[in-house]
């Protein structure tokens, strides 16, 4: 297998600075941060590229908070000057990790995503109607238990630019040798990397060409219940030999169910909103009920038979907005809501 080399003078520069700039600043322009460090945006992107030259550059502090939707989560989110140098390496890297990836790998790939994902798996859907089975695998605590020496291994069978690997290792290594930071924009590519060999194990050693990952959420379509369960123990075997356990989501059920996958309920002629995230819509919107919230509700909608039932809790809790929402829905649906 090549391994890309030399690749610090490709990260290392003001251009590739500026660009990561203006990645990290855009929906942002008018925060504090933002203005304060565009006020003398050359010497300070100058500043930073110095000390990654001379060595003295260091992360500083994760900030760390909770969020809860719908489960808890330790969200550790990077200093801006911290966010500008992740964005610069990402931008060389990501590319050049990607291509290892399986087509049908989704999270945080650019034209991919959960709305790419869930219509894969539709399309896949076609092909067994009612019938089959699929087997669901989660990963437990996923983010939080990825070892950092099994994917320092993986990553040093793709890079071979030490200085790379030296700066990216800064952004997660910690005392434990577990676990990516959430706020972390490496820490995505990192945690799609992590689970790749399975990627490539499911496909290319079991031969299951129905098979799509989202992060660590995967399906695997087939016919055969008696094939998936005799897969699973293999699969269980590379999951644990990547440092990894699989949680107790883990199932093997009949298609005609639906299948829960990437925030939808989803059959070969109908996908459906999970519950708990139609109730999480209206718990947000009683909460703060803006335009951009209630335009990203409807998007999340708009693909799915659950779209006259979101724009009931909408309006139920935010009645001002019905002539935007039945513009809204002229626009995709052309006609208005009842």
């Amino acid at each position: 297998m090549k391994r890309s080399g030399s690749l610090k003078r490709y990260w290392l520069n003001y251009d590739a600075f500026l660009e990561a700039w203006w990645e990290v600043k855009k929906n942002k322009s008018y925060f504090f941060t933002i203005l304060a460090y565009e006020q003398n945006l050359v010497v300070n992107l100058t500043n930073l590229i110095i000390k990654l030259e001379n060595g003295s550059y260091h992360p500083e502090k994760l900030r760390s908070f909770y969020v809860h939707d719908p489960k808890t989560r330790l969200i550790e989110a990077p200093v801006l000057q911290d966010r500008i140098v992740q964005h610069a390496l990402l931008n060389v890297i990501r590319p050049i990790i990607e291509k290892k990836f399986i087509d049908h790998s989704y999270a945080c790939r650019v034209n991919r995503g959960t709305h790419a994902a869930s219509d894969q798996l539709k399309s896949y859907l076609v092909n067994y109607k009612n019938n089959g089975y699929y087997l669901k695998i989660d990963i437990e605590k996923f983010f939080y238990s990825i070892d950092h020496m099994v994917l320092d291994r993986q990553l040093r069978q793709i890079i071979k630019c030490e200085e790379t690997l030296s700066l990216l290792k800064l952004f997660y290594k910690n005392e434990t040798g577990k676990g990516l930071p959430l706020g972390n924009v490496t820490s995505q590519i990192l945690a799609n990397l992590s689970l790749n060999p399975l990627d490539h194990f499911i496909k290319r050693q079991l031969k299951f060409h129905h098979y799509i990952r989202y992060m660590d959420d995967m399906v695997i379509l087939c016919d055969s219940k008696q094939r998936l369960l005799d897969a699973l123990p293999e699969i269980e075997n590379v999951v644990e030999s990547l440092s990894l356990k699989m949680n107790n989501k883990t199932k093997i059920s009949h298609i005609h169910e639906g299948i829960d996958f990437v925030g939808y309920k989803t059959w070969y002629n109908r996908r459906l909103i999970r519950k708990r995230s139609l109730y999480r819509i209206k718990r947000k919107l009683t909460q703060d009920a803006n335009q951009n919230r209630v335009a990203s509700f409807l998007s999340h909608a708009k693909r799915t038979n659950s779209i006259v039932y979101v724009i009931k809790q909408i309006l139920s809790v935010a009645p001002d907005y019905r002539p935007w929402i039945e513009q809204w829905y002229r626009k995709h649906f052309k006609k208005p809501s009842s």
